[in-house]
């Protein structure tokens, strides 16, 4: 069943998830995570992706949110059906427009995710941890210090980062030279910065990781956006370089 799954584009842990609700009526977040061995925080990610692809859909039973799969075979046919609807929809708007100059662009299926609270923020540093990509961030590390606690931060990302050897690209302020554990070089390719002249006042960070975009802030509530598409990333990722080639360094 899971070989089959795959084949259909469903990713591993999207599989492993389905896979798991299947096996009983009603689930909850914490169920999966026990059945699957992948943490809750990412759980609620790949529903939100098993959510819009019509695989589950979430039930309320005596005042408790829980996570129902739905019939497999139904539910790669209605899949199917409305990518067919609207791939129809899509060939009519083309028909419309006009023709395309030399240049083309290859199409790009966006998805954008929205979370409240830590668990967001959380999400986003497992997805680079386990991306073992490169990073591009702008903003102030205060902002990111208002989420999790300096010492918390530290264990839970930048150790296994520096295990992991990538690089981070950062254009911030100088609030970052109070914290030592996050502003010293180390040595190697591990953090290159850039510093704007002013404090950062705007409290948003921006991330930028293998195609994903991130925007956590921590204005009157911590929230968190990630959008995966990859015109959105090369278009957010040139403008963060072109600022980078205007700062001295």
């Amino acid at each position: 069943m899971k070989k089959l799954l795959l084949k259909f584009g469903l990713d591993e842990k999207e599989a492993e998830i389905y896979l798991a609700c299947l096996a009983k009526e009603l689930n909850t977040p914490t169920d999966v995570a026990r059945k699957t061995g992948i943490k809750r925080t990412t759980i609620y990610f790949y529903l939100g992706k098993l959510l819009g692809k019509g695989l589950i859909s979430y039930k309320v039973h005596r005042a408790k949110k829980y996570i129902r799969a739905l019939p497999l075979r139904k539910s790669l046919s209605e899949y199917i059906k409305k990518n067919k609807e609207e791939l129809a929809e899509q060939e009519k708007i083309v028909g419309k427009l006009p023709k395309d100059k030399p240049v083309k662009f290859q199409n790009s299926q966006t998805q954008v995710y929205y979370y409240e609270g830590k668990e967001g923020a959380r999400l986003v540093m497992e997805k680079i941890l386990a991306e073992r990509k490169d990073i591009h961030w702008m903003g102030s590390i205060e902002t990111i210090l208002s989420v999790f606690k300096e010492k918390q931060f530290y264990k839970m990302f930048t150790i296994k980062r520096m295990a992991q050897n990538t690089s981070a690209f950062a254009i911030t302020d100088k609030k970052i030279l109070d914290y030592p554990r996050f502003s010293e070089m180390l040595g190697g390719k591990f953090r290159s910065m850039k510093f704007i002249d002013k404090n950062f006042d705007t409290p948003v960070l921006l991330v930028l990781f293998d195609g994903t975009v991130c925007f956590i802030s921590r204005d009157s509530k911590i929230s968190t956006v990630i959008i995966e598409d990859d015109l959105i990333y090369h278009t957010i990722y040139f403008l963060f370089q072109s600022f980078w080639k205007t700062i001295p360094a």
